[in-house]
């Protein structure tokens, strides 16, 4: 069976394609660290708090121009992959300060970011806007933690980690029923995604017990890059 009513795009590394979005994503980070290091205070609040309201009013203005042009519907866009809960969580941080949006944010965004940006596969499909769309999204998801990290000096715990590997496996279940009722792919538990990732192996179900050893391997290992920080934060 075949999930797809939009056309995905995906992009091979070192295509045009592929460049072009890390162009976006780094173009995007130099300009949130020029802005941590220019304010300071009250005026680095504002600026996040408008942050949120943009990536907000991003949000709006995909599933309106999805509608517009015949594009939307319930097996690809409503927001219940990873990365998507990390754009919500993304809002909720920013926009309203949710702390604890932080911490889920910091592993589903920088892993899920990550491998977003390595393999990128366009659900929304491949229209200058849904292009650019993608990379806004995907690439905010990795830099909103670390500027959290690195501008407000926040930090996760020691055992985070194995708390956001729970939450992961405990939204299998409500995801999975959105799946059945809508007959979608969401956090792709029905066939797995059509990128080239080393990570994603075998045929179902047996890659999604490889998304879970890969999930526990990138949190340890992003736990361990910052194991000083966490302990000089404990």
């Amino acid at each position: 069976m075949s999930f797809l009513v939009i056309e995905h795009a995906v992009y091979t590394i070192g295509s045009a394609g592929w460049w072009g979005g890390i162009g976006i994503f780094a173009t995007y980070a130099a300009v949130v660290f020029a802005a941590a290091r220019t304010w300071k205070g009250e005026e680095l609040r504002i600026f996040e708090r408008w942050w949120g309201y943009a990536l907000a009013a991003l949000l709006l203005v995909k599933h309106l121009y999805l509608y517009q042009s015949g594009l939307w519907n319930v097996h690809d866009n409503l927001e219940m992959h990873l990365c998507g809960f990390s754009r919500i969580l993304s809002i909720l941080l920013l926009a309203f300060g949710a702390r604890w949006a932080f911490y889920p944010l910091f592993f589903w965004g920088i892993v899920g970011g990550f491998h977003s940006l390595l393999t990128p596969e366009l659900t929304g499909g491949d229209t200058p806007f849904m292009y650019a769309e993608y990379y806004i999204v995907h690439g905010g998801i990795i830099i909103i933690p670390l500027y959290f990290v690195f501008a407000r000096g926040w930090m996760i715990g020691k055992w985070t980690w194995a708390k956001v590997l729970g939450i992961n496996v405990l939204l299998m279940a409500p995801v999975g029923l959105v799946n059945y009722l809508v007959d979608a792919n969401y956090m792709f538990l029905c066939q797995r995604p059509m990128v080239e990732n080393p990570f994603i192996m075998g045929d179902w179900p047996f890659y999604i017990l490889g998304f879970l050893a890969a999930g526990a391997l990138h949190y340890g290992v992003l736990t361990l890059l910052f194991w000083k920080r966490i302990n000089r934060t404990a």
